[in-house]
Formats: C-alpha cells, sequence, structure tokens
C-alpha cells in the first residue's frame, strides 16, 4: 500500500467507518532515522491516532531497530515488521520478503532487538515464501513469535505470483489454528461478504485490506454493519462518488507535500475508477493529467456521458 494508505485516505475511510486498525505507509527505517525530507508526512496520525499501526521497512537490523526506538514517540497501538513486500525494487535491498530468505539467527536478532526498543504489541507481515512448504513457514513464524511477534499477517502467496492468481487462504487457517498469537489474513477481500466468508472459512483473528478499501472506502462500515454517513451519499444512501472525488482530493492538499499530489491521486483513482462501468477508459485519462484539478474536471465529464455511474450502492 504504498503510496496508497497515507493520511488523506484514512480520513476517506473514516467520513464512512473506521476499521479497528490503520497500517501506516511503510516507513523506510533509514530514511526515517536519517530525517529524511518527506518522512515526516509517513508518521501523522490522523484520524485516530489510537488506531495507528507503524509499518517498518529496511534491510538491515541497525537502522530497523533504531527506528522502532524513534517511533515511541508517535504513540499508535502497535509497529509492524513488513517481511511481506515482494516488490524488485524493495526486495533486493534486503528489506520486505527479502528477510524470509536470510538465515533465521539474523531475523531472530531484528525481531528480538527491535522487541526490546518498541514496548506496544509488535507484528510481522509475511507471505508463503518462495514455494508452498507449510512446515517451513510454520517455523519461521514460530521463530518470530519465539523472539517476540505478538500478531502474524499472512498474505498467502508466493514472493514471485502477482495478484492474478488467488491468493491461497487456506494457509492463513492453517497457521490460525497452529499459532499461539492471532493470525491476521490478507489477500484479496473483495466485499464486506467476502470479509465475512474469509473470517468463517479461516477462524482467523482478523483482515489486512488493501486494494479493495481504495477502491470502496466504505468497506469497513459495511463490514461492520453501519449506515453510510448524509456527506458522501445521495438521499437514498448511495455513494455519491462525485462527492468521495472532492474530498480525497481536497484532504489530499492537506495533508500530503506538493510533490506527492499528482502521484498520490494517480494511485488512488486507478483503483478507485474500477467502481465506473467505463473503468479502463476514465483511469487511463486521468493517469495523464499533471494536476488534481485536471481529475475533477474529466469527472464532471464523465458523469455528464455516463450519468449513472455517478451514485451507487454500498456494497
Amino acid at each position: 500500500m504504498a503510496t496508497l494508505s497515507h493520511e488523506a485516505l484514512r480520513l476517506l475511510i473514516h467520513e464512512f467507518g473506521d476499521p479497528d486498525e490503520y497500517f501506516s505507509e511503510m516507513i523506510h527505517a533509514p530514511s526515517f532515522v536519517h530525517g529524511g525530507r518527506f518522512e515526516s508526512w509517513y508518521v501523522r496520525t490522523s484520524p485516530c491516532p489510537e488506531r495507528m499501526v507503524w509499518q517498518l521497512t529496511g534491510g538491515s537490523e541497525g537502522p530497523m531497530v533504531k527506528a522502532a526506538s524513534m517511533l515511541r514517540a508517535y504513540g499508535g497501538i502497535g509497529l509492524d515488521i513488513n517481511m511481506g513486500c515482494s516488490a524488485p525494487d524493495i526486495a533486493k535491498t534486503g528489506a520486505g520478503i527479502a528477510w524470509m530468505g536470510k538465515p533465521l539467527a539474523e531475523v531472530a536478532s531484528l525481531v528480538r532487538s527491535v522487541r526490546a526498543e518498541f514496548p506496544a504489541r509488535l507484528s510481522v507481515k509475511c507471505r508463503l515464501g518462495e514455494d508452498e512448504n507449510y512446515p517451513r513457514l510454520l517455523a519461521f513464524c514460530r521463530m518470530l513469535i519465539d523472539e517476540g511477534a505478538e500478531l502474524i499477517t499472512l498474505h498467502p502467496r508466493l514472493r514471485r505470483q502477482g495478484y492474478a492468481r488467488p491468493a491461497m487462504r487456506d494457509y492463513v487457517g492453517r497457521l490460525a489454528s497452529d499459532l499461539p498469537v492471532p493470525v491476521y489474513g490478507n489477500g484479496d477481500v473483495s466485499s464486506a461478504e467476502d470479509a465475512r466468508s474469509f473470517l468463517e472459512k479461516s477462524h482467523c483473528a482478523g483482515l489486512m485490506i488493501g486494494r479493495a478499501a481504495v477502491q470502496k472506502p466504505w468497506i469497513f462500515s459495511t463490514i461492520s454493519g453501519l449506515q453510510p454517513v448524509a456527506s458522501l451519499t445521495a438521499p437514498d444512501g448511495r455513494v455519491d462518488h462525485r462527492a468521495v472525488s472532492d474530498f480525497f482530493l481536497s484532504r489530499l492538499r492537506e495533508c500530503q507535500p506538493e510533490e506527492f499530489h499528482i502521484s498520490r491521486a494517480h494511485r488512488f483513482f486507478f483503483y478507485y475508477c474500477d467502481n465506473f462501468s467505463f473503468a479502463h477508459h476514465i483511469k487511463m485519462r486521468i493517469q495523464k493529467t499533471k494536476t488534481p484539478d485536471e481529475i475533477g474536471g474529466l469527472l464532471d465529464d464523465y458523469f455528464v456521458q455516463v450519468e449513472a455511474d455517478r451514485f451507487s450502492p454500498v456494497c
């Protein structure tokens, strides 16, 4: 969720109803420790400081431990070590899923040292690894727990698997059954009904929802059975996509540095436009814009041409 799970998106989700926890964008430990130019934007806590979990990434122990110590000052309910990101530019630095291929003693030292510096809940997000080897995955997760991890989130795909192939959710259920700590499932949750089914079948403690929360910022409220709010819906309760877009773009300008405005807008609408009948057409036009203001104009034109797409049921 790099470039997506920032404060502006959280504020949009908050309008519909909060999840139990908000995970930050990945905080790059070396950049954070050395006071990188944009790092302060990654540790903003609105709208719910009491629900924030800091997601930390890095390729070596020293900066990760120092960053964990520094993050204590920002509050939050926990810190999550990312050992699941398989993006090549992350993995090649020794971060993300690369940790799952390192010597166990090195990984254990990292988790133990971070645990010593961060007093709140410590969690780790993983993938399956290089291949389907459940005994190895289980042993790896048990080692994490032995060193202080209190929660495991599993994205049940292999390192080199993209999103075209469905997540192998059975592995979430197996870990939930075999580990003594809570396990969260992650992967392909597309609706409130799907989320409930995932929880019921896997008996996991919770779900981490990523891309679907961008396309459907109301998904957490629908899972909880909450009523939609009036500010972003029509009188009949349907989502007003123009109001949602205006709200997001306004918060983006307020909550992100100017250098991030258009790239973050492009990323958001790449997923959000999947709510529309001609999704590919409008998202490709938006990807060519140079400023957020242009996006509003394109959406106005689109809703004139496809009036029925402006409003849709909350689902």
